[in-house]
């Protein structure tokens, strides 16, 4: 499975599922994670089969449980917005009060912030873990 360039440049790879590529956000203003299906030429969630979608969605949900366990976020923000990048990708994003740009969206706003050498490794661990 091909990953757009801009998602690859943008994030850091966690795992793969049978169902999902998770991969996380390179911005350490928000604990910020990205499902693409595994399945090539996805460009609408409309586009999977109806059990393709089903084991996606199940990746989603089990991701936003993981995110809101780990960070003990307010609000756990999931959207598709294909505006960008023409190729189908879930964004899981944890929000606080007090977060950079609350309670606006993450989009946009400013310039990211990279992990450097230690990325958000007990979110990564917590999802790798989930999966297994």
């Amino acid at each position: 499975m091909s990953i757009h360039p801009r998602i690859l440049a943008d994030t850091l790879e966690v795992c793969t599922t049978t169902s999902a590529h998770i991969r996380l956000m390179n911005d350490s203003r928000w604990p910020w994670l990205i499902l693409l299906p595994v399945q090539d030429g996805i460009e609408e969630l409309h586009d999977l089969t109806h059990q393709q979608r089903d084991g996606f969605m199940a990746d989603v949900n089990q991701v936003s449980r993981v995110v809101q366990q780990v960070t003990s976020c307010k609000s756990v923000n999931v959207a598709m917005l294909g505006n960008v990048v023409a190729q189908l990708h879930c964004h899981v994003v944890a929000r606080d009060e007090g977060d950079p740009n609350w309670p606006a969206p993450v989009w946009g706003f400013g310039s990211s912030v990279a992990y450097g050498a230690k990325p958000a490794e007990t979110l990564m661990r917590a999802v790798i873990k989930s999966f297994r």
